[in-house]
């Protein structure tokens, strides 16, 4: 294979990869909103997650990592790593396989007490991304309450 070619297919990818760009998006809005978060001690990744548990009233791990469409280790780590900080528990489910993760109190009001800082996220990421990008990545991209919704 001539270098010519991979060069050639290096910059077709680099230049027209959704997947790239798609990455790259994530990092810069996650930037965006763990920048703002920090001051509650709080990332994007813990928020999202304590959001879908207020939001389902309490889910097992395998509701969470079908809404969040995150992998099962990471779940398990974000998990276990807010529970030492005391923002979730786990309790076992009668009748049911697996455990329930619901907020504890101190969860519930980090969720809202993260508002304003979401807000002022949300507001930075749409300057970053533009109006019209915004409003089109929003509806483009399923929303996971329909998925936490069944989970419930």
């Amino acid at each position: 294979m001539k270098r010519t070619d991979a060069e050639r297919i290096g910059l077709m990818i680099a230049s027209e990869c959704l997947s790239v760009r798609v990455r790259r998006l994530s990092r810069v809005i996650t930037r965006i909103y763990d920048a703002a978060l920090a001051p509650l001690g709080v990332n994007t990744a813990q928020m999202n997650l304590l959001a879908a548990i207020a939001l389902t009233g309490g889910a097992r791990a395998a509701d969470l990592t079908r809404i969040l469409e995150v992998e099962k280790s990471t779940l398990s780590r974000d998990l276990k790593r807010m529970e030492q900080l005391g923002w979730v528990h786990a309790r076992a489910v009668s009748g049911k396989r697996g455990r329930m993760v619901v907020l504890t109190s101190a969860g519930s009001r980090l969720v809202v007490a993260v508002e304003k800082a979401w807000n002022e996220a949300q507001a930075a990421a749409e300057k970053e991304l533009g109006g019209d990008s915004f409003a089109r990545l929003r509806h483009a991209l399923p929303s996971p309450v329909r998925s936490a919704s069944r989970a419930r």
